[in-house]
């Protein structure tokens, strides 16, 4: 039976109806027309093995227009021709695609990075992570991993030369992903292990942390300084506790229990995600009394601008570059003066470890000492403050090792 064939008007032209109707060009080519109005293009042919009818999608109208769907249709009858099935090949080109974009850097990294979203990482590290995988994925993002090579990967890297730091961050990350790659089966090996090699190691400066007999300096001075309160009781808050900067910084009313002299700050808030209790010495009670006085909302620290807010991420830093101890003085490295002495006066080193919120770095051994010394380091926590108010007098406290705490030898 002869048909006509279509004309680019009919094509246009053609309308929903109630039930969805095909028009025929002729060869098997057909515009498929759905009762909401959608128009696409089928070849219709025989399976060259099977016999069996099959239809071939070509594509919608009007994306693919008459002439092209009809030059589709013709390859299509030149592969049927020779025993092959169009519809496989489109299956089979398909597949190809998914497996080469599956197996692009920026697809893989972005799987990886959803894995380590999951193991409750804390978010300033997965910002860091994101950070570098942006910066990667400019330069390597549609690299297929299994054609990455040492040379290729090196030369894309050169660029960034000259943030040493940066760079050895990015290869952090990128081997990371390259061996979630090779477990994954992705790839056999990971070919970029070295590279860090090739680049300038990053230049390795130590935290400052004040020599113990300038405490007393700091403190005359860091009382004396002209600066909202709320900063200042923040960093002596810190400094009497011996918790990092944004656990001080993001304190909040609800964790603190006067009554009991603990504060308990969850999980979320903590580097190691454990809880952790902090027992409150006398000075850090005083410090929160004080702080009452301040008292805007939630945070037990608020900004003076933005009172529902805590104070800034740098302020404390800031303010310390007032004194005469810039550049011996940052905030993390009060933590650092704590375990120096206490260290120095012969305390229990576990007992330290705790009341910094530290782990061995022996795994067996923490499996089986549960412990976080809570009896011990309230006795501790109450000789630093002490230490810490002798230093606020100008003075350096000295004992003759009488407070049960320290190792016997």
């Amino acid at each position: 039976m002869l048909v006509k064939p279509l004309t680019n008007a009919e094509v246009k032209n053609a309308k929903p109806q109630l039930k969805d109707y095909s028009l025929h060009d002729g060869f098997g080519l057909l515009l498929y027309v759905t009762k909401s109005g959608g128009k696409s293009w089928r070849f219709r042919y025989a399976h060259p093995i099977t016999g069996k009818r099959q239809t071939f999608t070509i594509g919608r109208y009007p994306e693919f227009s008459l002439a092209e769907a009809r030059e589709a249709r013709e390859e299509a009858r030149r592969k049927v021709a020779r025993g092959i099935d169009p519809n496989e090949v489109k299956k089979e080109e398909l597949s190809d695609r998914r497996k080469k974009h599956a197996q692009q850097f920026s697809v893989i990294a972005d799987n990886w990075l959803k894995i380590k979203i999951t193991e409750g990482i804390r978010s300033n590290t997965i910002r860091g992570y994101e950070g570098a995988l942006k910066t990667l994925n400019s330069v390597l993002g549609d690299e297929p991993v299994h054609k990455m090579n040492a040379a290729s990967t090196i030369q894309a890297m050169r660029e960034f030369a000259d943030r040493p730091a940066s760079v050895e961050k990015m290869i952090v990350v990128l081997n990371s992903v390259m061996d979630y790659a090779v477990n994954t089966g992705v790839i056999d090996h990971n070919c970029l292990l070295k590279i860090g090699k090739a680049f300038p190691a990053k230049r390795s400066v130590p935290m400052p942390v004040m020599d113990k007999g300038r405490l007393p300096v700091f403190l005359s001075e860091w009382l004396g300084l002209s600066m909202w309160e709320p900063i200042r009781l923040c960093v002596y808050f810190q400094l009497l506790t011996m918790v990092r900067p944004s656990e001080a910084r993001l304190a909040v009313w609800d964790e603190i229990d006067l009554d009991s002299a603990v504060w308990k700050i969850p999980a979320e808030r903590m580097k190691g995600k454990r809880p952790h209790a902090v027992p409150l010495s006398a000075q850090a009670i005083a410090v929160l009394r004080n702080a009452e006085k301040w008292r805007r909302g939630a945070f037990i620290f608020p900004s003076g601008k933005k009172g529902d807010k805590p104070i800034g991420k740098c302020t404390g830093q800031i303010a310390i570059h007032k004194t005469s101890l810039s550049g011996e003085v940052v905030t993390h490295g009060l933590r650092s003066l704590a375990s120096t002495v206490l260290n120095e006066e012969g305390f229990n080193p576990d007992v330290i470890e705790a009341a910094l919120a530290h782990r061995s770095r022996n795994a067996i051994r923490n499996i089986y000492n549960r412990t976080d010394y809570f009896e011990q380091r309230r006795m501790l926590m109450q000789w630093w403050g002490d230490y810490v108010d002798s230093a606020e007098r100008g003075e350096l406290l000295e004992t003759k090792g009488d407070k049960g705490l320290r190792l016997i030898g």
